[in-house]
């Protein structure tokens, strides 16, 4: 499994607004095969994690090399973040 966590410093103020963002484009990202989930986090240092899940790092590139991933990041100018890329085990 290959897993993206985006980090964002959003104000709590427009945290709603981010998440409802991430809601909005997950129909999209559901196209894409390899696509697993996804995953939103709050801290408490007003940060967002937006987690997704996917089968290979090529998954994700599919996605990443689309043009549907720069409307989802506002033509590219979307929120900045911080993003670690990870693979990994899901034990149950």
């Amino acid at each position: 499994m290959f897993i993206a966590v985006n980090k964002v410093a959003v104000p709590a103020e427009r945290q709603q607004a981010m998440m409802q963002g991430f809601q909005h484009a997950m129909p999209g990202m559901k196209q894409f095969k390899g696509f697993l989930g996804m995953e939103l986090w709050v801290a408490d240092d007003n940060t967002i994690l937006a987690i997704s899940r996917w089968e290979s790092k090529e998954a994700l590139e599919e996605y990443t090399n689309n043009d549907l991933f720069k409307q989802h990041h506002g033509g590219g100018q979307g929120a900045p973040g911080q993003v670690t890329y990870y693979n990994g085990t899901v034990l149950s």
